[in-house]
């Protein structure tokens, strides 16, 4: 009898927190707004694609269940191939170079190439807030591994205006474990957890990935208290395969951004 009362209560704590979880995603805004993206594939030196195509658009049909809780969503509604394999590895001169001279305004444009020389970014480079930004940019993403849902959820979180979960400094993270300061320092959001990584920083040195991602860097912020971030968080530098959510704040400054520079320009 014991054992059924605390199994039952266990359940109810499950049910408690899955509807409260739930309650809060229902109070998120709906932009109820479908975005056409081209995606432009870079052929590589073999005159190849690099890329399988049928990936792509299964990877954004994935993405479009991570926007589904302010009713975004991604249609790509054209597929270019770039027939110049000098852009399949790209600089910072070369992408600034792709943006102008393939870009298509009033939809999101994405690039896929083998590789780039951003120092310390992982799949991808966009422009923070690019979504108020049509008459160039978009999203530059490596083909390979980083043709994921997360990896592209993460550059686009980015183009409308999210932070990553330590913020965008260089040095470690100052907010604070007990998010005393976490409205005016690190991600200047609330419900994200203070962050430790720092840009450069090996991400793999930070969680054990498979003891299921757990986090085991024994930094401590200025107050002495040991790092607690959400490893699973999309904005975060964690793997991939560590990662599965947004915040809701995160969410409502995706939708604030758009809707304060771009809803006529979509």
């Amino acid at each position: 009898m014991q054992y059924i009362k605390s199994l039952l209560g266990a359940f109810l704590v499950v049910l408690i927190f899955t509807n409260t979880i739930a309650a809060q995603k229902k109070s998120l805004p709906c932009v109820n707004k479908e975005f056409n993206v081209v995606a432009n594939v870079v052929i590589t030196e073999g005159d190849t694609l690099g890329v399988n195509i049928d990936s792509i658009y299964a990877v954004m049909d994935r993405v479009n269940k991570l926007f589904e809780p302010i009713c975004v969503s991604f249609k790509i509604c054209e597929l270019d191939t770039i027939a110049n394999f000098n852009y399949d590895s790209v600089r910072v001169e070369e992408w600034e170079e792709m943006q102008v001279v393939y870009h298509q305004q009033r939809k999101i444009n994405i690039f896929w190439v083998s590789q780039f020389d951003f120092q310390d970014e992982l799949c991808g480079v966009t422009e923070l807030g690019g979504i108020g930004n049509t008459e160039n940019g978009g999203l530059l993403l490596l083909k390979g591994e980083c043709v994921n849902e997360f990896a592209v959820a993460h550059e686009l979180g980015r183009f409308f205006g999210v932070p990553y979960t330590f913020g965008d400094g260089e040095e470690q993270t100052e907010e604070l474990v007990r998010g005393e300061n976490s409205a005016t320092t690190g991600d200047l959001l609330t419900d994200t957890p203070a962050d430790p990584f720092k840009i450069g920083d090996d991400p793999d040195s930070y969680i054990n990935v498979e003891n299921n991602c757990r986090f085991t860097d024994t930094k401590q912020d200025n107050a002495g208290d040991w790092y607690t971030p959400h490893v699973a968080n999309i904005m975060s530098y964690y793997p991939d395969e560590c990662k599965c959510d947004f915040s809701d704040e995160q969410y409502r400054l995706m939708v604030a951004t758009y809707l304060a520079t771009s809803p006529k320009l979509y």
